[in-house]
């Protein structure tokens, strides 16, 4: 999974709730009310922009936010008072649609977001679900994620609760295609939260960009097409395995859209097939046939990455480089590689051919 960085908008509310002097009266015992100001009020975070992979699979991270701490603009503060003689209930109850669909195991619910194929997933924290054994939060029914319902039974001293900023996890996940380009979270209601004595106190929504990282290919993408492999005498070729110097090759590929902080990474990934009547020798070691037009017998074209020793596996996906904004190069080699006894090399045109599909993830 990869994450990303969200600025804490404020920490005082929470950190200084335990610390707080709240004024109530009796009319304020056992029930929740505004301290100051009046709801409902509204939390907004914003997560930036974030990218994901275009051929990330279902159920890919986009991001994560952790300890987020989001001010309400209103500046509303809640507080709620219990002397253990009462229930304080708090609901958090969804206002979009919950994503009801086949995902690897995740936990907790996802909402559906305003982008299509982009839930989100919320997980409430203090003081609205209890972490530790402090007396001033709620202790969650159904688990700390959206909907759900928590309540408050004991008695909460001398420090009640109170609540200024909304802390709380936020998971962004792929639960769909996504399609090309930038896209907005537009801050739309995604749950609302009620408590006892108040009714609706707030409402939760998120603003931000999601972008789908790729890359675009020119006209000739390949640096060398075909590759010059050279002219080899057929004394060089003594036994199976024998190779020739490699020649390096690139694939261009441009307009590439990723995210420049490289939190959200995105990776180039090529799967090469036989083309023209060339067919996989053998696919571990990326050793294909020549193709049909090719004269020349007992030898066959073996594909490396880069550092010119690692072979590029053939009929799968193999991991190149993560993708950079605006133009990222995919550097390959390629050689001979003698398939047969020297008994069975015979001179002639050595000529192959590879389709290639990109994917990134």
């Amino acid at each position: 999974m990869n994450t990303f960085s969200q600025r804490l908008v404020c920490l005082i509310g929470l950190a200084l709730c335990s610390k707080m002097s709240i004024a109530f009266g009796a009319d304020d015992v056992n029930t929740c009310y505004w301290v100051s100001g009046s709801g409902p009020v509204t939390f907004t975070p914003d997560v930036g922009a974030v990218y994901i992979p275009r051929d990330a699979p279902l159920g890919s991270v986009i991001g994560i936010v952790n300890d987020l701490f989001p001010q309400n603009p209103e500046r509303g503060y809640i507080g709620c008072a219990n002397d253990g003689k009462t229930v304080l209930s708090f609901n958090a109850i969804a206002s979009a649609p919950i994503f009801i669909g086949p995902l690897p195991p995740t936990p907790g619910t996802i909402l559906h977001s305003n982008i299509p194929g982009v839930g989100v997933r919320i997980e409430l924290q203090r003081p609205l679900v209890k972490e530790f054994s402090e007396d001033n939060s709620f202790t969650a029914l159904n688990g700390p994620y959206v909907p759900m319902d928590s309540q408050h039974t004991g008695a909460m001293g001398s420090a009640n609760f109170g609540l200024g900023n909304l802390r709380h996890r936020l998971t962004l996940i792929k639960i769909g295609k996504i399609a090309p380009g930038l896209h907005t979270l537009n801050g739309a209601q995604l749950f609302s939260g009620h408590f006892s004595g108040i009714g609706k106190a707030f409402s939760y929504g998120v603003t931000g960009t999601v972008i789908q990282a790729q890359c675009s290919l020119s006209g000739n993408p390949v640096s060398a097409d075909p590759v010059n492999l050279g002219d080899w005498d057929n004394s060089h070729f003594t036994k199976p395995g024998d190779v020739t110097d490699a020649v390096d090759f690139h694939i261009n590929l441009i307009d590439c859209e990723a995210d420049p902080a490289d939190a959200n990474i995105a990776t180039a990934n090529i799967r090469l097939e036989g083309a023209k009547g060339s067919t996989v020798f053998d696919a571990a070691k990326g050793i294909f046939t020549l193709a049909s037009s090719a004269t020349a017998k007992g030898v066959g074209i073996q594909m490396l990455s880069a550092d010119g020793l690692t072979p590029i596996a053939l009929g799968v996906e193999v991991p190149v480089i993560a993708i950079q904004p605006g133009n990222t190069v995919l550097d390959f080699k390629a050689r001979m590689y003698q398939t047969h006894p020297a008994d069975q090399v015979e001179s002639g045109s050595v000529e192959g051919a590879l389709n290639f599909t990109l994917t990134y993830k």
